[in-house]
């Protein structure tokens, strides 16, 4: 017999964002991504396709053009920088 988990809301939940520099072309454009709690997300991609613009947004260290990005209350981030400028 199989156990019916019972489906808990998205941890982090990001509908239609998108995003652009100042006079650039989009970076990101109409993302949909859901992530649930215990998941493991690996966002990949060539340079230039916007990982990192979207996990500066994630961070709150970016703001998007457009669409919302909820974040749970309980979820505690960690990321390293690509730059490490951080890091000692």
């Amino acid at each position: 017999m199989r156990q019916q988990i019972a489906q808990q809301p998205p941890v982090i939940r990001i509908d239609d964002l998108s995003f652009r520099f100042e006079h650039g072309p989009p970076v990101l454009e109409a993302v949909q991504l859901e992530v649930a709690a215990r998941d493991f997300a690996v966002i990949i991609g060539p340079n230039g396709a916007g990982k990192t613009t979207l996990f500066r947004m994630i961070n709150k260290l970016e703001e998007p053009d457009e669409g919302t990005l909820k974040i749970g209350e309980t979820v505690d981030l960690a990321y390293v920088d690509q730059t490490r400028d951080a890091l000692d």
